[in-house]
């Protein structure tokens, strides 16, 4: 999710509370906690488990990822946006997929790398976006503090789970660009909290202190814990601004033939959008489970996501009309 700057319209009556955005960091120091208790009290006994093989663990695959993908498109069952974004989800939005399919099927591998980069950009600008919402400036410091978990991350992403697209004379370097990329982060977050409002201070350590502790959790071999603190983070905002605007949509007279096809259930949108966000998710997993082209179709889903991620909350959006943080 994608969320440059702040409004307060009069058509989003419910509001994205401030520290929820927040709250959801705690996740981090909590993760910290247990694999510090894991190493100095138990021996590492957790450690053999905690590699990228730990993503395929059935409760990881049902509650992350796909979920929130799915329940962000729900808004778009709407006349009025079909209208405001039919160039993109008509014109635009094919040829990226197009692109995307060609690629898979011309090198797989090249095509995962192209998912999982784009899958981190996605992630970093949701987490950098919500920090203008809270107040940051959009300087070139700001950018920096942007570009360099994005390379980072990347970078780990693609050797941890995609290595053979990594030519073999920079794998010696991955390390100390690693390192590297975690001391200017730190550097980067402390003159960002000195130079930026009280308002989005501790947002900012928040952030940095995400990417920082999922360097520690590489270090010490707990990759799975450096995947799962971003995901946790990045769905949990993602849900909240996803239910939001649904509910404020349809409190303004909203004509989503999506949700109408629901009415008769007596539970508020931003309950059902979790439901179903949930639900046809887990239908789309034992869909496309076992099939050869499985994961590739769960690969367009998600390129669906990322560029319809891009557009619907830029400044002046419809979408924009319905969000509020407070």
């Amino acid at each position: 999710m994608n969320i440059p700057h702040q409004s307060a319209p009069e058509t989003a009556e419910v509001a994205i509370p401030r520290q929820l955005l927040l709250s959801v960091y705690l996740i981090v120091p909590a993760l910290v906690a247990f694999v510090l208790a894991d190493l100095f009290y138990f021996g590492g006994s957790l450690r053999p488990y905690m590699g990228v093989e730990a993503m395929l663990l059935p409760v990881f695959v049902f509650v992350f990822n796909l979920p929130h993908i799915i329940a962000s498109f729900f808004s778009f069952f709407d006349n009025e946006y079909i209208a405001h974004y039919r160039r993109h989800l008509f014109v635009y939005l094919p040829m990226v997929l197009t692109a995307t399919a060609l690629l898979l099927y011309v090198d797989y591998r090249l095509g995962v790398a192209f998912f999982l980069i784009n899958d981190v950009w996605h992630g970093v600008k949701q987490k950098v976006g919500i920090g203008l919402i809270l107040g940051a400036r959009p300087s070139l410091l700001f950018h920096a503090w942007k570009l360099l978990p994005f390379i980072t991350t990347s970078i780990a992403i693609l050797y941890f789970v995609s290595p053979s697209v990594i030519p073999y004379w920079f794998i010696e370097y991955i390390s100390p660009t690693l390192l590297v990329g975690a001391i200017l982060i730190l550097l980067t977050m402390v003159v960002m909290i000195v130079t930026s409002r009280a308002s989005v201070r501790w947002y900012i350590f928040a952030v940095s202190g995400l990417f920082l502790a999922s360097y520690l959790f590489i270090l010490v071999e707990y990759i799975f814990f450096a995947i799962l603190a971003f995901r946790f983070v990045h769905d949990v905002s993602a849900f909240a601004f996803y239910a939001t605007h649904d509910q404020n949509r349809a409190r303004f007279g909203g004509k989503n033939w999506f949700y109408k096809a629901f009415g008769v259930v007596p539970i508020s949108i931003l309950v059902m959008t979790l439901i179903l966000g949930f639900g046809l998710a887990a239908i789309i997993r034992y869909a496309t489970d076992g099939l050869a082209i499985g994961y590739s179709i769960v690969i367009l889903i998600a390129m669906i996501h990322y560029y319809l991620e891009a557009v619907m909350w830029r400044r002046n959006s419809p979408h924009r009309q319905h969000i509020r943080v407070e």
